[in-house]
């Protein structure tokens, strides 16, 4: 009978095997490092997403705002809350605005000012106009999109009505 061949063995360690050295300093590093990354994406993620709950109405008042600003009182009109549509037709809100001429001859609005409480959102700035900067102060309910105004103050005084 013939030998049978070893099973097979692994190679007896050596004398060259290298020696542990302290923690792996770059693996540590680049783990914190990527930890932050991560936490900082999140947090501005998070901060962009509070931002636009907040400042959700804003384009709908530069529109309400832009409507009036081209003469297009239909369009404006519709953006009132249903309450004051159900009272005035869109002769009367055109009425209304004659008596505020800021509304129809600024040439810029800007909002500085947003809160938002209960789905109410409050928002205060200026209109650019020929004569100054005037304050603005709009009110409105809703969720993006469609938004609807329920308060509105040009330079301290209220849209009638409203």
């Amino acid at each position: 009978m013939q030998p049978q061949p070893a099973p097979y063995q692994a190679a007896p360690p050596s004398d060259m095997t290298p020696e542990k050295k302290g923690p792996p300093w770059m693996k540590i590093l680049g783990i914190t490092c990527l930890v932050f990354v991560i936490l900082g994406g999140l947090c501005g993620v998070g901060c962009w997403m509070f931002c636009q709950s907040v400042t959700g109405g804003k384009d709908d008042a530069h529109a309400f705002l832009g409507h009036l600003r081209a003469g297009d009182y239909t369009a404006a009109h519709a953006r009132m809350s249903a309450t004051y549509q159900s009272t005035h037709d869109v002769n009367a809100f055109q009425a209304a605005v004659a008596t505020f001429p800021e509304l129809t001859t600024h040439t810029d609005a800007t909002f500085t000012n947003f809160q938002v409480n209960n789905g109410v959102h409050n928002m205060a700035g200026s209109l650019a106009t020929p004569t100054g900067p005037v304050p603005i102060s709009i009110t409105m309910t809703g969720s993006t999109g469609v938004f609807q105004i329920v308060g509105l103050v040009i330079n301290g005084r209220p849209f009638p009505d409203l």
